[in-house]
């Protein structure tokens, strides 16, 4: 794709991502497990699987919301992000941001990025940075280094 394709198609994206989905929470929780599943340079089908699996084990509390729907979404997004990351960046961070205050917010917007950090069994600098850069758009701390992958005991 040539730059201004690639830009035009990720502020469709964008534009798609923002008409469809009006609930703030899902929208930084989105955000939030995209900018750290993109942070590889990759949107691994792995990391995909992970957030509808995500979605769907919280179904009734999203409902009436088309998880299919935002399945797409998700994946039309890692794909604008990955075509314009910093413009991407920034607009994630934005709607992330939007959950600065609430507590309990926070700590789920944190905790569905931890789960994209490990959603592809490895875990990489550039997605722990991303989500340290997460902690900051909600005004959180940040925690210290931890693995987030699950432990074999």
């Amino acid at each position: 794709m040539a730059f201004q394709e690639e830009a035009a198609y990720a502020l469709a994206s964008w534009e798609r991502f923002d008409a469809a989905i009006s609930d703030e929470l899902l929208l930084a929780i989105t955000s939030a497990f995209v900018l750290v599943a993109v942070a590889d340079g990759d949107l691994a089908r792995s990391e995909i699987d992970r957030f509808t699996a995500l979605l769907r084990a919280h179904a009734k509390a999203l409902a009436p919301l088309d998880i299919d729907r935002v399945d797409h979404l998700f994946r039309d997004l890692g794909g604008a992000l990955l075509s314009e990351p910093t413009t991407g960046r920034q607009r994630a961070l934005a709607c992330i941001s939007a959950v600065e205050g609430n507590a309990v917010h926070c700590e789920l917007v944190r905790s569905a990025a931890e789960i994209a950090l490990a959603a592809d069994n490895r875990e990489l600098a550039a997605e722990h940075e991303v989500l340290g850069a997460i902690c900051d758009a909600m005004g959180i701390p940040r925690r210290p280094l931890r693995s987030c992958l699950p432990t074999n005991s």
